[in-house]
């Protein structure tokens, strides 16, 4: 056969031999074995890793919740203030020494005079809103801002609150 012939293609194909049919069948077999066993391989990684990941969500998870308990049982200085002002004044006298006081010998006391107050805003601002308050929280004790605007998010919140605390909020709740 010639050199020239086989590159341009004008070999006559009836003069080649056959290809052995049994080598063709163990390559083919080979090759689908080999891929089939990395296939299987690789799934099983994967797999395993999705396995890991889920686990790590859920550890991630369970924590947020452990936080979110830990964050609701901290007062915040709104219930701090109500708390001390409906709490009852100690009197350090007994109650029937404080019955006999005459009270005409007391000096009367002038209130001064209550200082104007601007007009409160209507709504809430969004740092005391019930609803954001525990995101702020959050923020607070060191948890990144991008993961607890995804935890709003997926709460059904806006994140972009988030940025702007004494937004104030029209439909805001208090307590």
């Amino acid at each position: 056969m010639d050199a020239s012939a086989a590159i341009t293609g004008d070999v006559d194909k009836t003069q080649i031999p056959p290809l052995n049919q049994k080598r063709i069948l163990a390559f083919v077999n080979h090759f689908l074995v080999s891929t089939c066993t990395f296939l299987n391989e690789f799934a099983l990684g994967c797999e395993t890793k999705f396995v890991e990941m889920e686990r790590q969500l859920q550890k991630t998870e369970a924590a947020l919740v452990i936080l979110e308990a830990k964050l609701a049982s901290i007062p915040t200085e709104h219930h701090v203030a109500e708390e001390t002002l409906k709490a009852p004044a100690i009197s350090n006298q007994p109650n029937e020494e404080a019955s006999m006081l005459d009270t005409t010998e007391l000096p009367p006391t002038e209130s001064p005079p209550e200082p104007e107050c601007p007009p409160e805003p209507i709504g809430v601002r969004a740092c005391e809103d019930l609803r954001y308050r525990k995101f702020f929280k959050m923020v607070q004790v060191g948890v990144p801002a991008p993961a607890v605007k995804q935890k709003m998010q997926s709460e059904g919140l806006e994140p972009r609150v988030l940025d702007t605390p004494d937004l104030i909020l029209a439909d805001g709740q208090r307590e």
